[in-house]
């Protein structure tokens, strides 16, 4: 099935007209009837939502985290383990599951350098991650402290972790950190070919000498598209040894290096911009074709097991950690989960004692911790995607930017995230009327929204009226349900995003 079948936003502007109007709203979280909103420019559109015209089902794990291999090691947490089975139903795996993680991927520079995290440490994360019911993605040295051995010996201490336990995830080992690209510590690249005779050798090892089951999965490139490419079409690879490849991995953080220009670092405007541009999408879809749908199509599976906003990211207040990043998160996650053949995606996590583009803070063992602007995006992205994406029509005489994507539920309902991306001096409410794909009479609605409607706000920020708790739960759910016939109608405000619910 072709992508322009699907949800696509439509790519240019509205400068609103000034228009004066009150709409009436109804919130989220209540069947109370809001105040009326302010003047606003308006705009309508027209959804259609086709259930016969079907995509795979979204995987139960694409919605992941990546991790730091430094912040996980209880060395450098004076002693305490993070990730262990009691923090799983702690804080921050009870937030970890409320937002629906369903992968963990232990990685990063830091997998690359020494100390290397211990046996005990991969046995607490391995713990952890089946305590919240997810997958596991561990990295191994590929670069300069490559050795096959030593890294033979501390996959076969997590297969016996793994077995004795009885955990249920697969055993899925990655293959070096970005093996394309210098460390911060050294001149680290190494070529396609070294980086691929590694590989075959520790798949090799791994199923010779512990469990033909493990999985070893990579390139885990920071570029696209030499490496995966390489290893997708390698013929040895092509026959029996392909169900060995768990995942085919890239790297990708959309606006680059953010400490290379002054664009990012300096303004808050011109980051909300480039966050929310209307030619954001296609960039996405760009970067997965050239990835690419080849893979999946050929057997394999791809994903994006380290991916954020930007790298090197100064630490700026407002500008890497604000309500902009969750519509952005939101939009980026959706485009990727409807529109692709992506197994998932693992938004990273920057080193201990850092906010600069983290979904939770602080990184490390704490007592209670905040949701971040972009973990509000992944958790609204994963609410109510449970299903298989379905044809979306998205009619859009204005040109605002807005952006739908419909699910065909396995419960046998029926959703549709919209997005909502106006803002400040374009600012436009827009009345979408929507006609959903099957016989449904009733509608619920829930709203990620900022208090004010401010993309550069760092609080504020909830979701079905309620922000997410210090320790992970939260009061928000759907609204009260409305009846309606045939077509239903609901006002999104500029700025703000839902997820409608037919049944």
């Amino acid at each position: 099935m072709t992508l322009s079948s699907f949800t696509r936003s439509a790519h240019r502007g509205l400068r609103p007209a000034l228009v004066i109007s009150s709409i009436v709203l109804l919130q989220c979280c209540s069947s109370s009837i809001s105040s009326p909103l302010v003047a606003q420019a308006t705009a309508s559109v027209s959804i259609s939502l086709n259930s016969a015209t079907l995509r795979r089902t979204i995987p139960t794990d694409f919605f992941g985290l990546s991790f730091e291999m430094s912040s996980i090691e209880a060395g450098n947490n004076n002693g305490t383990e993070w990730f262990s089975a009691s923090s799983a139903s702690g804080p921050y795996g009870t937030m970890l599951k409320k937002m629906g993680v369903g992968n963990i991927r232990i990685g990063g520079n830091s997998s690359e350098r020494t100390p290397y995290a211990t046996t005990t440490d991969a046995a607490n994360v391995m713990a952890f991650a089946s305590g919240i019911s997810a997958n596991l993605i561990w990295n191994v040295p590929v670069k300069q402290n490559y050795n096959q051995a030593t890294s033979v010996s501390f996959v076969q201490s997590m297969w016996n972790t793994k077995s004795s336990n009885g955990y249920s995830f697969p055993l899925n080992i990655e293959a070096g950190n970005e093996p394309d690209n210098d460390d911060s510590d050294g001149n680290t690249m190494i070529s396609y070919s070294t980086w691929q005779s590694r590989y075959d050798g520790f798949s090799s090892a791994f199923r010779s000498q512990i469990n033909s089951s493990i999985l070893t999965t990579g390139p885990s490139s920071s570029g696209c598209c030499t490496f995966p490419n390489g290893l997708e079409t390698d013929s040895t690879y092509t026959g029996s040894l392909k169900s060995t490849i768990g995942d085919v991995t890239v790297h990708t953080y959309p606006l680059g290096n953010a400490s290379s220009t002054s664009t990012y670092s300096d303004s808050n405007s011109s980051y909300d911009a480039a966050l929310l541009s209307t030619s954001r999408d296609s960039a996405y879809q760009t970067f997965y074709d050239n990835f690419n749908d080849n893979a999946s199509n050929n057997g394999y599976t791809v994903r994006i097991e380290e991916t954020n906003v930007a790298y090197e990211q100064p630490l700026v207040s407002g500008v890497f950690n604000s309500y902009a990043s969750a519509l952005w998160a939101l939009d980026y996650f959706c485009y990727m989960a409807y529109n692709t053949n992506l197994a998932g995606m693992n938004l990273h996590t920057g080193p201990l004692d850092s906010n600069t583009y983290n979904a939770i803070y602080p990184v490390g063992p704490a007592s209670s911790y905040s949701l971040n602007a972009e973990g509000y995006g992944l958790w609204v992205a994963h609410y109510g995607s449970q299903g298989q994406p379905l044809q979306t029509t998205l009619t859009n005489p204005a040109g605002v930017n807005l952006t739908a994507y419909g699910l065909l539920e396995t419960n046998g309902g029926e959703t549709v995230h919209l997005i909502n991306k106006t803002y400040g001096s374009g600012a436009t409410n827009v009345t979408a009327t929507i006609t959903p794909g099957g016989s449904y009479t009733h509608a619920q609605v829930i709203v990620l929204k900022q208090s004010s409607n401010d993309v550069t706000a760092t609080s504020g920020i909830t979701f079905g009226g309620y922000a997410m708790n210090g320790d992970g739960t939260w009061n928000g759910a759907y609204g009260a349900a409305q009846t309606f016939t045939g077509t239903f109608t609901y006002t999104l405000p500029a700025t703000q995003a839902a997820i409608i619910h037919f049944y």
